[in-house]
């Protein structure tokens, strides 16, 4: 009845109240240790949080402006910083669920949710009386320091950004195309984490393919007595496309997958993108930027579009060489493949490439990936991950009971720890891990910073962050069992989830993960060479059913092969790269024509006609715009801090030490160069990058 649909209504809105008073209330206090994110927050709650928070926001805006006839630290800075933490942690409870509830109304009031809290976000920090607030205070010429300096400095420097110091009339434009930016972000997100691509192929098209991973496929047909062939069900998700591409032997079949990979979001993800790119070169415009990359880079490490340029032409050029020994190899292992002279004409075509880097794998190393599977559980990486971390970084990780009423986790897939200094036992932060696929979840590996590491008045709140996979999960005779490419990718993500928490910022404008975008990947991909080390794979693995290490041999082998493929593997990092400085450095792009030209260019094989991979790049939509180089860039860094600090001293807790408190603790409170050059006692170099290419650097 329409009454208890009300007195419903009552309900869930006083809920949602007490909620969002409890947020606001603990981080007014004078110390915050509690996790104050929950999640199991029902559609309608979400949506009369996001009104409340908008009112409460705009309030606390309207008292910034307020001040700008008498202006102060207090009144103007300090009430900026608090509000910013606020919005950040109400932002995370009710946009986070998009990513990881298993309810769709849910998930679409979370997206809705992102979208009016965007807005109102490029609202509020765009509004020009607030932005005269701020001059006004500069204008007293009060003399700041440390991380205060900074973070007015960053201030001032983001209102210019916003075109807060031009005419009314390009503000307004500025300001009506950020928000529709952020909408096009959103929605670009939401077409890919809802596609459900499914493609059907019977057994006999699956060849190659391990009878543990046909067995957890579903299926449709061929039960009952139906006479109906029995097809398999393969999904686009991580844990079926990846095997099915390097492993199946029939070309007809991974032909489809790839074409339907690099297909999807097509239509609609293509026209954003092209609307984004239009949209991102008019802003700069206005800002008197001559393009989007020159706008966005000029904060970075690489400060322009040139330096970013040489950087990946002088990288490819060095690669070349190797890259075409490589794909001549790959062309070899063809023409054996289908009977073929060695002479004979072959072509590489996309749906090959896995296929056939694996089968180098196979042949030059004699490693068969599919071997090393049962000695990855990932109950047992996880255990051996989280030792390494503690041992490293100096810290001390437990695992809580969900059950708990202090915890809260979206789903029992989701797993929370707790994390303390190992001398002090004093509490550092927390995280989530959730590793698995399931309806509705993101689809990739990534971390969330969800509650950020800031001081408070006497205290400081703990931050709280999130990693998610997508590792195939356990069946009823086997527990999940990893490929090394995923535990490699399981490290990495944790390095981004250590960032965050160890960080020791006092402002969230340089808490955990804000730093330089070129410098932000540093930290995971560094300690992604643990799992190259003979000392560190013995404790992250054991055989699922007997606990045997690898055997030496396989562990020499699996060492031996981390150059395999590393020409092509980079060069199609590079076509990433240079692909978004492209379309970032033009007006307009025609997306599907500017991929597939530099594919073939960079990569020296063509895409595959009909598709657009650039409709499924994430990172265009994501926050890496003009800014993809930044893998390669910071892992020219990363291997340098690794081959000078731990190369033959890997668990080294006094370099570990030094690591958790020049490199993490400081988050974005210094410049990223000055932080490597206090780390390393010198400028960074590229000869440890390039040796882990295999290649020689004798004559750098």
């Amino acid at each position: 009845c329409v009454c208890c649909v009300f007195v419903c209504f009552i309900q869930s809105f006083v809920a949602m109240s007490r909620v969002l008073d409890r947020v606001l209330k603990a981080l007014s206090q004078d110390k915050c240790d509690l996790n104050l994110l929950r999640w199991d927050l029902s559609a309608t709650q979400i949506a009369t949080a996001v009104d409340e928070f908008a009112v409460f926001a705009t309030s606390v805006f309207d008292k910034i402006a307020a001040a700008k006839d008498s202006p102060s630290w207090d009144n103007v800075c300090s009430v900026m910083a608090d509000i910013e933490t606020k919005f950040y942690v109400v932002d995370d409870i009710l946009t986070y669920p998009q990513n990881v509830s298993t309810e769709e109304d849910v998930r679409n009031a979370a997206r809705d949710a992102d979208k009016t809290l965007s807005d109102l976000y490029v609202d509020l920090t765009s509004r020009h009386d607030v932005y005269l607030a701020f001059k006004a205070y500069e204008e007293k010429g009060e003399e700041l320091k440390g991380e205060d300096q900074r973070y007015f400095e960053h201030m001032m420097r983001g209102f210019r950004r916003k075109g807060l110091h031009l005419e009314k009339e390009k503000r307004e434009r500025i300001t009506e195309l950020n928000k529709k930016m952020s909408a096009l972000g959103i929605e670009f997100r939401k077409n890919l984490s809802e596609d459900k691509t499914t493609l059907k192929f019977s057994l006999a098209e699956l060849k190659g393919l391990s009878d543990d991973f046909i067995s957890s496929l579903d299926t449709e047909g061929g039960d009952d007595g139906d006479g109906k062939e029995k097809l398999y069900l393969v999904t686009l998700a991580y844990p079926h496309y990846y095997p099915v591409m390097k492993l199946c032997e029939v070309p007809e079949t991974r032909q489809k997958l790839e074409f339907a990979y690099t297909s999807r979001c097509k239509d609609e993800n293509s026209t954003i993108l092209e609307d984004l790119i239009t949209m991102r070169h008019e802003v700069a415009q206005i800002l008197g930027y001559e393009t989007h990359a020159a706008f966005v880079q000029e904060i970075r490490m690489a400060k322009n579009p040139e330096t970013v340029k040489d950087f990946l032409a002088d990288l490819s050029t060095r690669l070349t060489p190797l890259q075409e020994k490589e794909l001549d190899v790959l062309k070899s292992l063809k023409r054996k493949e289908e009977g073929k002279e060695d002479d004979g004409d072959v072509t590489i075509n996309p749906w090959d490439v896995s296929f056939y880097l694996e089968k180098v794998k196979k042949t030059q190393y004699s490693l068969d990936p599919e071997l090393l599977k049962p000695y990855f559980p990932v109950e047992t990486v996880t255990k051996g991950l989280l030792g390494i971390y503690e041992e490293l970084l100096g810290l001390k990780i437990v695992e809580e009971d969900n059950k708990n009423e202090n915890v809260s986790v979206w789903n029992d897939d989701a797993k929370f720890f707790t994390v303390r200094d190992a001398d002090t036992d004093a509490l550092i932060g927390h995280f989530y891990l959730d590793l698995h696929p399931r309806e509705g979840k993101y689809t990739h590996a990534a971390c969330w910073g969800l509650q950020p590491s800031v001081a408070l008045k006497n205290g400081r709140l703990i931050p709280v962050a999130a990693v998610l996979c997508n590792f195939t999960k356990p069946t009823k005779d086997k527990p999940a069992l990893l490929q090394h490419s995923e535990v490699e990718t399981f490290f990495h993500e944790f390095g981004h989830c250590m960032h965050q928490v160890c960080s020791l910022a006092n402002k969230v404008m340089f808490a955990g993960t804000r730093v330089e975008r070129d410098f932000v990947e540093l930290p995971s991909q560094m300690l992604e060479n643990w799992v190259w080390e003979k000392e560190a794979l013995a404790r992250m693995s054991g055989h699922y059913e007997t606990g045997e290490a690898i055997p030496d041999d396989l562990v020499d082998l699996l060492i031996a092969s981390r150059h395999a493929n590393s020409g092509i593997l980079t060069k199609r990092q590079i076509l990433y790269a240079t692909f978004d400085q492209t379309i970032h450095t033009q007006e307009k792009a025609d997306t599907a024509s500017t991929f597939a030209s530099l594919c073939s260019e960079i990569c020296k094989y063509p895409s595959t006609p009909g598709t657009n991979f650039a409709a499924s790049f994430g990172h265009m939509a994501g926050g890496y715009d003009a800014q993809y180089y930044g893998y390669l860039w910071s892992e020219v860094y990363s291997m340098d801090v690794y081959a000078t600090k731990f190369k033959g001293k890997i668990f080294d807790k006094d370099a570990g030490k030094e690591y958790r408190e020049k490199i993490l603790q400081p988050g974005g409170t210094r410049d990223a160069s000055d932080m490597l050059r206090d780390f390393l006692g010198r400028e960074p170099q590229l000869d440890a990058f390039l040796r882990s290419r295999g290649l020689d650097v004798t004559d750098n």
